[in-house]
């Protein structure tokens, strides 16, 4: 994995765990009893929360790797607004039933903390310091979800910007080639085959009998998704004498 991408990830995580930390030390503790925490833990962490989340990740993580690619494209102008009309347009369309999921697991994992503390006849106070001091949410998680949502903004990101070159336009997949990488019998997916596999712009990559846009498509189903460190490149097509061919005006 390459050192930009290395840092996103780290940036990617350190964003998750900051908002989920963040939301646990706002709930109102002293408002907790046995009978009723189950409704307070759900009237106070939020779908919304959630989204503010992935928006931040999305936008600090993805805006570099779109400047990135505009930069190759020499194309700028009003980078920043155009992304922001992008990030929410793929909230609206993908994000949702990722958003929806990851407050799901939040929730149950906050009630199975308050649970265990009240079996064990732990005061509010104890169990408040358990969540606030102590919890965070699953490392393991969090992680999962920094680097699958890295190779999904990143890897879209480049799309985006490629979308402004004048050029007819490849994509080429390419892997991580390490022991990590998602391939039979492990998985039914295999990425590491996938390795410079070289498509059509306007075409898909076909992954284990499935069609991605991407790395990290979010139509793709989640085996070939969670986890994926994979990236694609974008390059111009080049002509017999090796120059780059211009899109039809028309």
């Amino acid at each position: 994995m390459d050192k930009q991408r290395a840092i996103l990830e780290i940036l990617a995580f350190r964003i998750v765990r900051r908002h989920f930390k963040n939301i646990v030390q706002n709930i109102p503790m002293t408002n907790m009893a046995k009978l009723t925490y189950t409704a307070l833990i759900y009237n106070n962490v939020t779908i919304s929360q959630i989204k503010e989340m992935y928006k931040e990740l999305y936008f600090k993580v993805g805006f570099p790797e779109y400047k990135r690619a505009l930069k190759v494209i020499n194309k700028q102008k009003d980078a920043q607004s155009l992304f922001e009309e992008f990030i929410a347009k793929f909230l609206a369309d993908f994000g949702g039933q990722r958003i929806i999921s990851v407050h799901a697991s939040f929730i149950e994992s906050i009630i199975a903390v308050i649970a265990q503390g009240y079996e064990q006849n732990l005061s509010v106070a104890d169990i408040t310091r358990l969540l606030q001091n102590q919890f965070f949410w699953n490392k393991i998680q969090a992680q999962r979800i920094a680097r699958t949502e890295t190779t999904t903004i990143t890897n879209a990101a480049t799309i985006l910007a490629a979308d402004n070159s004048k050029y007819q336009m490849e994509k080429v997949w390419i892997s991580v080639q390490d022991i990590r990488t998602r391939r039979p019998p492990k998985s039914l997916f295999d990425h590491l085959d996938m390795n410079g596999t070289r498509v059509d712009y306007n075409r898909k990559f076909l992954v284990s009998g499935y069609e991605m846009e991407y790395p990290g498509d979010p139509k793709a189903p989640a085996g070939n998704v969670i986890n994926c460190r994979c990236k694609i490149a974008v390059v111009a097509k080049v002509d017999k004498d090796g120059l780059p061919i211009l899109k039809n005006k028309n």
